[in-house]
């Protein structure tokens, strides 16, 4: 026998119902039931009023939802609607379901038989008790486009279970806005009509909206609450709490392929797409260093990490890794500006109370030398030849048609040059092949540009020039034609507190961040590690 969805246990929350209205007199209320008030959130599948378009024909004429129905699944995709208060009435139940003739007429039309001995309910998508203000109005929800095959323990259980607390919500004063659906079809159909698809999963997304003035799309911010579920469409779960299954619009958007939120500004939809209702509130309490260029790695501290999907420097999306729910690893991106730093994350979007300072490197646009290899071609090299590499941090890309790399040994005055050519893009590295010390070793990565510069596998000084005209003293730090330089091993100059570490036929000395961290100290922004030269 097939069961018609929810009579019994909604039947016994009218009572209820009627009893919270009358304790709630004073709060404002209104009417929601108005086609062009029932998907105020978008379109998350693009469907359109097309008797052509099989899989998602938009169906948003009635006043009681919107709907997107597909002909080839025999089910709505998604339901949307609009609930307060006022909407949720003494009316009853309709005891029947009717066949949508609203449907092309060259679509699937089930009627209510279509379930009969199928072993599944009809399960309602915009449900019976959200539309009891008229009987006229509870009948919209009862054509058969409003319904999927639902298990008993789903459908009369945690489905129930959640749409009696949004009715709560509701009768509290708040705007819902809803849309829910089925997902991740089992590719089976209810038996024996075959005619309406068994998803695996049934979803819904309430985003609560607090009563105020003007629309409830338009009072929606980045602290509204939203609560999205994901149930398993099995038996077995029916005194389960709906707290069980809640996740975020992310994942349900990965499990349908569809965008919520369209209507909403880019930012506040990313951040209600992130929220798990109950997740601990993301927050930053700190940050560390408050300051420096492009590739600068940031660890960040605060709460509610975990499963974050963005980190921002004032408004520039970064690559980042969590660390735990308390720290994250993140890198200053190239183009950041000043400003706060911001996450978001299950728990919300939490952002900085004070800011973080970019500051451009390297004394010219950023650019930098950012690794250093004097090793090639000697006996155990990894690579067959000398090179020096560098890195460019600022948002745009740097002409180095009059700048030159220059060497001299560690202690010397003597200094041999190679000129660069054409130009560093943003965020990339520009490789200098020079010469090689003998036969040994794998030839560099195609380089920008080739010179004939013979370093020492271990100590010296190397100097970007923003012109080509040779320095000729010991210690050039300073000079305004130095626009970076790095003296390694027992050089005799170097910036800041000491040179960068002595290196090797084996090892290379590596500025920190992929080439952008600089504080002015070799000592510290330098490291020796296996040399990889890089040419983007």
């Amino acid at each position: 026998m097939s069961v018609p969805s929810r009579i019994c246990s909604t039947r016994n929350l009218l009572p209820i119902t009627a009893a919270l209205a009358l304790l709630l007199p004073a709060i404002e209320s209104r009417a929601t039931l108005d086609a062009s008030l029932q998907m105020q959130l978008g379109n998350p599948s693009n469907a359109t009023v097309d008797s052509t378009n099989h899989n998602h024909y938009l169906l948003a004429v009635r006043t009681a939802s919107a709907l997107d129905f597909s002909d080839n699944l025999g089910d709505p995709t998604w339901v949307s609607w609009d609930l307060t208060g006022s909407d949720i009435g003494s009316s009853g139940r309709h005891t029947s379901f009717y066949q949508d003739t609203l449907l092309p007429s060259n679509f699937v039309r089930l009627v209510d038989g279509d379930y009969t001995n199928s072993g599944f309910d009809r399960g309602h998508m915009c449900p019976s008790y959200d539309r009891t203000d008229t009987f006229d109005d509870n009948k919209l929800v009862f054509y058969m486009s409003n319904v999927v095959p639902q298990t008993a323990d789903n459908n009369q259980g945690v489905w129930q279970n959640f749409e009696s607390y949004c009715q709560s919500l509701a009768q509290a004063g708040n705007e819902l806005l809803i849309t829910c659906g089925p997902s991740l079809f089992t590719g089976s159909d209810i038996q024996p009509s075959g005619k309406a698809a068994i998803p695996g999963y049934t979803w819904k997304i309430a985003v609560i909206v607090p009563a105020g003035s003007g629309t409830a799309l338009s009072r929606i911010t980045t602290s509204t609450r939203v609560i999205s579920l994901k149930v398993p469409n099995i038996s077995g779960i029916y005194s389960t709490p709906w707290q069980t299954y809640v996740t975020s619009a992310a994942q349900l958007e990965t499990d349908t392929g569809y965008t919520f939120f369209t209507a909403l500004p880019s930012g506040t939809a990313a951040v209600l797409r992130a929220k798990v209702d109950g997740a601990t509130a993301t927050s930053i309490t700190s940050f560390s260093p408050t300051s420096g260029t492009a590739g600068t790695s940031v660890v960040l501290t605060g709460a509610g990490f975990t499963s974050a999907s963005s980190v921002k420097f004032n408004g520039t999306a970064a690559s980042f890794t969590v660390n735990s729910s308390t720290q994250i690893t993140t890198t200053v991106p190239v183009g950041a500006t000043s400003g706060t730093i911001s996450v978001i994350a299950p728990g919300g979007l939490a952002t900085s109370s004070s800011s973080f300072t970019v500051t451009t490197g390297g004394g010219s646009g950023g650019v930098k030398i950012s690794q250093v290899y004097g090793g090639g071609g000697n006996s155990g090299a990894t690579y067959l030849n000398d090179f020096v590499e560098l890195y460019n941090s600022s948002a745009s890309s740097v002409s180095l048609g009059s700048y030159a790399i220059q060497y001299a040994s560690s202690g010397g005055s003597s200094w041999s040059a190679t000129n660069l050519t054409g130009s560093i893009a943003a965020g990339q590295h520009y490789l200098i092949k020079l010469a090689s010390g003998g036969a040994t070793g794998a030839a560099l990565p195609t380089p920008q540009v080739t010179g004939t510069i013979n370093m020492s596998a271990s100590a010296g000084k190397v100097a970007l020039t923003n012109n080509q005209t040779l320095l000729t003293v010991s210690n050039p730090v300073g000079l305004a034609a130095v626009v970076d330089f790095v003296g390694f091993g027992t050089a005799n100059a170097y910036e800041g507190a000491g040179p960068a570490p002595t290196i090797s036929a084996t090892t290379a000395d590596f500025r920190g961040a992929a080439g952008a961290t600089d504080t002015d100290n070799n000592a510290a922004d330098f490291t020796a590690a296996a040399p990889n030269p890089r040419n983007n």
